[in-house]
């Protein structure tokens, strides 16, 4: 068996590399791929960990798309010294795909020259740096605290995505005439984006794709929320969305959040809002169009 190990947190494009070479070597050797995803990284359980990228659900979905995975307990296996890790969960294995810094074990005592030393072949895979950065979840995690969502593709592959369940909540949106769906995004730490309004593309249930403009934030004009919140203006959708699943991908930072003095003021802000993000819409329709591209 041919086994990689590590977080994958955001499966981003360095992990994608190594999720490739496993592929790779496994078919080469003929023999079955094996993706060991740790819950949770140690900081995880740090109060100053800004979050993780996505859930551990949505994780294991994207990497099950690369070979069979399995998900260990980050706090059943962190006290494992790396010879009972290789006693317990890499018996029968013969190659070990991993990334330049991988480490294992209690306290990261073992590394890839202790698996050699086990008879164990290692295949290193180099780090992927793009524009002379290193890619890593740490940084694209900070590109998302910063709203800086169009750097993001560069370093994950895809846009960065919001996900989880509409619930419904006050309405207040509909009553200014821009009903929302408020999304919940699980009880996992996941990483917030800056406080602000974007451009962002929805799949819906029907599997069809449409446009729409988020608020994160905490609704300080109306001074409702202890907490942030994610909200989804569907441009040219009607309907409801209640306990669906929606995925958000998130295009283009549109304006910081804003404490108007009236509700009137708001919906002055929201109708720009949505002015802004039809024209920004059109023009990418129209730049895919003259590429000879789909909307989507």
């Amino acid at each position: 068996m041919v086994v990689t190990i590590g977080v994958f947190d955001g499966v981003h494009i360095g992990h994608q590399k190594i999720l490739e070479a496993l592929k790779d070597v496994a078919s080469f050797k003929r023999l079955p791929g094996l993706i060991f995803t740790i819950s949770h990284p140690p900081e995880y359980f740090s109060p100053n960990f800004p979050g993780l990228l996505i859930s551990t659900e949505e994780r294991v979905r994207i990497l099950s798309q690369y070979s069979k995975t399995v998900v260990l307990d980050f706090l059943q296996i962190k006290d494992l010294s790396p010879e009972h890790f290789v006693e317990k969960y890499l018996p029968g294995v013969s190659t070990v795909v991993v990334g330049k810094d991988f480490k294992f074990g209690k306290n990261a005592e073992g590394d890839a020259s202790f698996l050699k030393k086990k008879g164990i072949e290692v295949h290193e895979v180099e780090d992927v740096v793009v524009g002379g950065k290193r890619v890593s979840s740490s940084l694209i995690r900070s590109l998302v605290q910063e709203g800086n969502v169009e750097e993001i593709p560069l370093y994950l592959g895809r846009f960065y995505e919001i996900s989880g369940i509409v619930y419904k909540d006050r309405q207040f949106g509909k009553k200014l005439g821009f009903p929302t769906a408020n999304i919940d995004r699980g009880r996992e730490k996941l990483v917030d984006l800056r406080r602000g309004i974007y451009l962002v593309r929805v799949h819906l249930p029907s599997r069809e794709k449409k446009f729409g403009v988020m608020n994160v934030g905490l609704r300080p004009t109306v001074g409702d929320s202890s907490h942030i919140k994610y909200e989804v203006y569907i441009l040219d959708f009607e309907g409801e969305l209640y306990n669906e699943y929606l995925k958000v991908e998130v295009i283009k930072f549109l304006r910081p959040e804003k404490k108007f003095a009236s509700v009137k003021e708001l919906k002055n802000a929201i109708e720009k809002d949505v002015f802004l993000a039809r024209k920004l819409v059109s023009d990418i329709i129209n730049s895919n169009s003259s590429k000879g591209g789909g909307t989507t």
